[in-house]
């Protein structure tokens, strides 16, 4: 059978079989050249695709007329040329897909480059972007409403925005936070790519680790303030402790005394019963108790808030002599205790001075401490509060100054008639 006994619709569908395979032996060509295999690969679908174009021309020329058809092929001949080349181009296509998933090119690598959950960007030193990935670019976006034109401006504007108040000092590292909420740390390094500078720009999401960073410092803001309650209440077992020491002490001089009385009773209604200089030695012990001149150390005045003060941890510092007065004793006493809890909870001091001074027969006790300024006028609440009660009821004045430093003034009356005498 010959070419030209075909019928037109034959010869049409046959030509659109070749157009098919010419189509593909380009499209294989040009890829297996974008790819970058070898020469070999290249070698035969060159050929394919020139001997098919021949066969495509040959045809379109026949199907339209411009030669006879007894220069094409018998069909026996041709039919199967059209159907080889038809299925070696199928192959072709086969190949270059399993080439390409087996080996790593030019596109697969950017794919995995924009695929990276990390932020990065290579740009030079006039800020012209290299290479950019699509993380960096939403970065970007969420933050400045634009893709990365200008490298060197967009690394200002990361820094800007660190949640640090000033910015970092470190220009090559800044922690930030976009609208949607999540927290970058950025980093950047100065590289030598083939003996030209290149900076090299990071963005790696730390929202779970700030998130536990936060949750960490709010942990030990709260394990401080109970420990600073556990050291007071320490110190209150301690001076509860101590009272009932006191107390113990008190009530075994009482029965001390009582029986010195019934020993002295006794001898005055039966002298031969008793023994003379016991009675006498066990008045004595009884009598150097009670006119003892100097007072332990616990029995001084103050001695429990000192203590507490270093158990805190902060120095309590005392210019001139507090009162000695019994009824200011527990006015002064509180005050000192509100003062070191405030200098360390609200203050963050490690220093707390209280300098008293006699003006006209009162005490003017001034307390300051080292801690961090107020910011803002400081309303009266909690101890504060009680304690004004507590020293007016005593017949004194309290004032609270907020700048330039912080200050709590007490005026409290004293006894002018001892300070006269002195």
């Amino acid at each position: 059978m010959s070419y030209a006994s075909l019928s037109v619709l034959t010869r049409g569908l046959m030509l659109v079989l070749q157009t098919c395979s010419l189509l593909g032996y380009i499209y294989a060509l040009v890829q297996a050249a974008v790819l970058g295999r070898e020469k070999r690969a290249l070698l035969l679908p060159g050929v394919m695709t020139a001997q098919t174009f021949v066969l495509f021309e040959l045809m379109t020329m026949i199907q339209q007329g411009d030669i006879s058809p007894r220069y094409m092929l018998p069909v026996p001949v041709l039919l199967p040329i059209i159907f080889l080349s038809l299925l070696y181009m199928l192959y072709l296509q086969y190949s270059l897909i399993e080439w390409r998933r087996m080996h790593l090119t030019a596109m697969s690598v950017k794919e995995a480059f924009d695929r990276l959950p990390v932020g990065l960007l290579y740009y030079t030193q006039a800020g012209v972007p290299i290479l950019v990935n699509e993380t960096m670019q939403r970065i970007s976006l969420s933050l400045t409403g634009a893709p990365v034109s200008d490298a060197g401006v967009f690394h200002e504007t990361l820094r800007s925005l660190a949640l640090t108040d000033p910015p970092p000092a470190d220009e090559d590292h800044a922690v930030l936070r976009t609208p949607g909420g999540a927290v970058y740390s950025i980093k950047r390094e100065l590289l030598d790519a083939g003996g030209k500078p290149l900076y090299e720009l990071t963005a790696v999401d730390v929202s779970r680790e700030y998130a536990l960073t936060g949750e960490l410092e709010s942990r030990r803001d709260r394990q401080k303030q109970q420990n600073n309650r556990l050291k007071v209440l320490m110190n209150t077992i301690e001076y509860v402790t101590m009272n009932r020491e006191i107390l113990q002490l008190k009530a075994a001089l009482h029965d001390n005394i009582g029986q010195s009385i019934l020993l002295a009773r006794r001898y005055l209604h039966a002298p031969e019963s008793i023994d003379r200089r016991q009675m006498l030695d066990f008045w004595r012990g009884n009598l150097r108790h009670l006119i003892k001149d100097e007072p332990e150390e616990w029995e001084l005045p103050y001695y429990v808030i000192s203590r507490q003060a270093d158990q805190l941890g902060i120095h309590l510092e005392i210019i001139g002599e507090l009162p000695d007065e019994q009824r200011l004793i527990p006015v002064v006493d509180a005050a000192i205790s509100i003062h070191i809890g405030n200098t360390l909870k609200h203050a963050g001091g490690s220093r707390a001075t209280v300098e008293v001074r006699r003006e006209a027969g009162d005490y003017v006790l001034v307390f300051t401490n080292d801690g961090i300024q107020p910011e803002e006028e400081i309303t009266e609440r909690g101890g504060l509060v009680n304690l004004r009660r507590e020293v007016e009821a005593a017949g004194g004045t309290m004032r609270v100054e907020s700048s330039p430093a912080f200050a709590l003034i007490l005026r409290l009356p004293g006894d002018k008639e001892a300070e006269d005498g002195i």
